[in-house]
């Protein structure tokens, strides 16, 4: 069976002859110290897509997914042309909405949040917001569909334009600031979502109109959980988020209908999960197992055969830890989230340096031989 036979086997909530395997994509790569230590490690000499150079997992290469035996290839929106990515004096990095980061111990921290003292609408709406229809946001992404799609026989995934809509908000606004806006019904948190929202349709639409009728999976993010349970209570979730996603996803649907959507949100968000399939979302992504009421086996029993799982390798209490921890995790998510289909198997987040290559190695190997159906 082909890669891209089994992941669509498994979308469609059949068994296939093994679980699929997706490294590389949306919250599942590699922090950059690992990236490079693995294509050292297998001696990978060729040129990486630079996707979001203000990222903890910028880094992208086809032939290190070819050595790790991956099921998909991905497909990027890249980076704006208008903005300079280059560290300023001060160490800082400023992406193209705004946002100001700095590289701590290998890993990009927000510091600066553009709109954290906007009192008014009109300086919301006057701010210098990017340019969706930047047409070198777009360049080689469909001659790279159509080489995937008639030349390999990989799934393709459209991975996520930017960080989601609430994330956006609340990464240009201010966490506090954003989460009192809401909360006070104040209407610039309105303005702010709309805004995204607007700009984050538009990326999309420019996106799948170069691609959409040749991916299996288009990929979203935005994060709502903690460890602990969800940022926001689900009715403020649906009154803020919920139609504006819905939004999003109808315009996806409309530029890429035969593909499924994944959304990538961390933690806890159990509570959310029948909306998500409500509107439209077929993919989860990461299934954190140890978050507040995440259990593998009863998100299966509860939601299993209306919502596909992805993830699922804790990034905690496996990865990092030794081989017997990774083979006991990887045993525990096939056994809970594989039958019947509808999972694919990958990390909890993009993997951390902690995480040696011959771990990252084992995983790999321990879901190919447990991820057979069917399962034992």
């Amino acid at each position: 069976m082909t890669s891209r036979e089994r992941v669509i086997k498994t979308l469609n909530h059949e068994e296939p002859d093994r679980v699929p395997i997706d490294i590389g994509s949306t919250a599942n790569s590699f922090v950059k110290v690992l990236f490079i230590a693995l294509k050292e490690h297998f001696g990978i000499t060729s040129e990486d897509f630079v996707a979001r150079p203000d990222e903890n997992a910028p880094f992208y290469n086809d032939d290190l997914l070819e050595a790790l035996g991956g099921d998909f290839r991905h497909l990027f929106i890249m980076p704006s042309k208008k903005v300079d990515y280059s560290p300023r004096a001060d160490g800082t990095v400023v992406n193209d909405w705004g946002i100001v980061k700095r590289e701590v111990d290998g890993m990009y921290q927000q510091c600066g949040y553009p709109l954290e003292h906007a009192e008014t609408a009109d300086e919301i709406l006057a701010y210098h917001w990017p340019d969706p229809d930047e047409d070198a946001r777009y360049e080689g992404i469909r001659k790279r569909a159509e080489y995937l799609y008639n030349e390999t026989d990989y799934a393709i995934a459209a991975r996520a334009v930017s960080h989601g809509i609430f994330e956006l908000a609340w990464e240009t606004r201010g966490m506090e600031n954003f989460l009192v806006d809401m909360a006070m019904e104040d209407e610039k948190a309105d303005i702010i979502l709309d805004k995204i929202t607007e700009l984050q349709i538009r990326m999309y639409t420019n996106y799948l109109k170069e691609c959409g009728k040749y991916v299996h999976v288009v990929q979203t993010a935005d994060d709502y959980g903690t460890q602990n349970g969800p940022i926001m209570s689900l009715d403020m979730w649906r009154r803020y988020i919920k139609p504006r996603r819905k939004k999003l996803n109808d315009a996806i649907r409309k530029y890429a209908p035969n593909a499924k959507i994944f959304h990538h949100t961390c933690g806890s968000v159990v509570d959310f999960i029948e909306d998500f399939i409500e509107i439209g979302i077929d993919v989860l992504n990461p299934v954190q197992p140890y978050a507040e009421g995440m259990d593998s086996a009863a998100l299966k029993a509860r939601f299993g055969g209306r919502i596909c799982f992805h993830g699922g390798i804790d990034e905690q209490r496996a990865l990092p830890v030794s081989l017997e921890a990774i083979d006991k995790e990887v045993r525990a998510r096939i056994g809970a989230l594989a039958p019947g289909g509808g999972y694919i198997i990958g990390p909890t987040s993009n993997i951390q340096e902690d995480t040696p290559i011959e771990h990252v190695l084992f995983y790999l190997e321990k879901a190919k031989e447990y991820g057979r159906y069917p399962l034992k």
